[in-house]
């Protein structure tokens, strides 16, 4: 199995570097590591990536840490979004439902300009924020949280500071949220 063009060029765009390069390759297994918490292998990387000949048979497990590390919930979403977005139809959007991350998981939201944020799922899409880089949300912040979708505005529909309610948080409008990392 080889990744398709679509899904390299989110890769390379994910990492800084074009993936199709041995040096891309070692880039990305590294990025997956340190964003995930996942490592993938150089040399799988490379044969999914086309820079090592070879057939390789990734795990499911390996397919959804790509996925997850360009911001989806799982393989089978991303490989629906790709084949959406070469159909001249357009990028569907795919959002996620915060629901349905597995409790305790991490997840980690960027935008621009230099934003970041690091939540950890309480469940029933309730959120604690983990850390907080150049936004008005602060560590120990609760948010409650419906759906989320790279390109779309980060909505939090309620926050409360100290238990106290401090209502609906936006950010993102312009280019929306330029990554959404799930980390299992």
């Amino acid at each position: 199995m080889r990744l398709n063009e679509l899904q390299l060029n989110r890769l390379s765009e994910r990492v800084g570097q074009d993936v199709r390069t041995p040096a891309g390759a070692t880039a990305l297994s590294i990025d997956i590591g340190s964003r995930t918490g996942h490592t993938l292998s150089v040399n799988t990387i490379k044969r999914l990536v086309g820079v090592l000949p070879g057939e390789v048979n990734p795990t499911r497990s390996t397919l959804n840490i790509l996925a997850n590390y360009l911001g989806y919930p799982d393989w089978d979403i991303l490989e629906e979004d790709t084949a959406m977005e070469g159909s001249g139809f357009g990028k569907s959007n795919v959002f996620i439902e915060m629901s349905d991350v597995e409790e305790d998981a991490e997840v980690e939201i960027c935008w621009r300009p230099g934003r970041r944020i690091l939540l950890r799922h309480d469940g029933c899409g309730q959120y604690t924020v983990l850390e907080s880089e150049n936004s008005k949300l602060r560590p120990g912040d609760l948010l409650s949280l419906s759906q989320l979708a790279i390109g779309f505005p980060f909505i939090a529909d309620k926050v409360f500071r100290d238990e106290k309610p401090l209502g609906t948080y936006r950010a993102a409008d312009g280019a929306g949220i330029t990554s959404l990392n799930i980390l299992l």
